[in-house]
């Protein structure tokens, strides 16, 4: 009986992502590692203006109803000063967000220490892949990731992950604001973690989105400046 419902659930799923028109759209030349990935529902694309440098990435976008794009550059850094601004016009609630199915950021930045982990146990890291099964698999590693958040208040730092730790830099009331913070990456996770990260940051992440529920497409722009030597 169960796996009879499970094989419905499955097919009713697969049946669902087939109505839906998506588009992808991935660039790999932009220059300095950075690569580009995203996709949007509906056959819309986003517009996009963007550019590179050896210490960052500076991203203009329009995101149509449904539309994500992140940014990624993989790598070993041991700077621990980063620069963030971040701006965008529309916020719309996308749930708990202090749960991963409910953590859809409009706009956010994310450094991974690859080689660092918590030790979670082998029922822990069971339990973790099949939240990530569900949400989507999050880079290994411990991640602090600096967010525009929807419904938390501003200033909030908690646990999303077991091995990623989300900071609010803005929310509902700083839509259409721009919004600047220099951060200590390295004192941000003695705060979230009581010690000091094991290892080098070895992947950035730079993403966007807009709600399937939006009406109206979201303009947000990042910019980050890391490494700052």
């Amino acid at each position: 009986m169960r796996n009879h419902f499970l094989g419905r659930y499955i097919s009713f799923f697969v049946f669902v992502a087939l109505l839906v028109p998506v588009v992808s759209f991935s660039a790999e030349g932009l220059g300095h590692g950075w690569r580009r990935s995203g996709i949007g529902l509906w056959g819309e694309k986003p517009t996009i203006h963007e550019g590179a440098s050896p210490n960052g990435i500076a991203v203009e976008l329009v995101l149509p109803p449904g539309a994500n794009v992140s940014y990624t550059r993989k790598g070993s850094w041991s700077s621990d000063n980063a620069a963030i601004q971040m701006s965008t016009d529309l916020v719309m609630p996308a749930g708990n967000e202090y749960r991963p199915s409910g953590a859809r950021f409009p706009a956010s930045v994310t450094f991974v220490y690859g080689k660092d982990k918590l030790s979670l146990g082998g029922w822990g890291r069971f339990k973790l892949f099949f939240v990530g099964l569900a949400n989507g698999f999050r880079p290994s590693g411990i991640r602090l990731t600096y967010a525009w958040g929807t419904m938390l208040p501003v200033g909030s730092m908690y646990r999303l992950w077991e091995e990623e730790t989300v900071f609010i830099m803005a929310g509902p009331e700083e839509a259409g604001k721009e919004i600047s913070t220099a951060r200590r990456v390295s004192e941000d996770f003695k705060a979230a973690y009581g010690r000091p990260p094991k290892g080098l940051v070895t992947e950035v992440i730079v993403e966007a989105r807009n709600s399937s529920e939006a009406k109206t497409p979201a303009k947000t722009s990042i910019t980050l400046k890391y490494p700052m030597e």
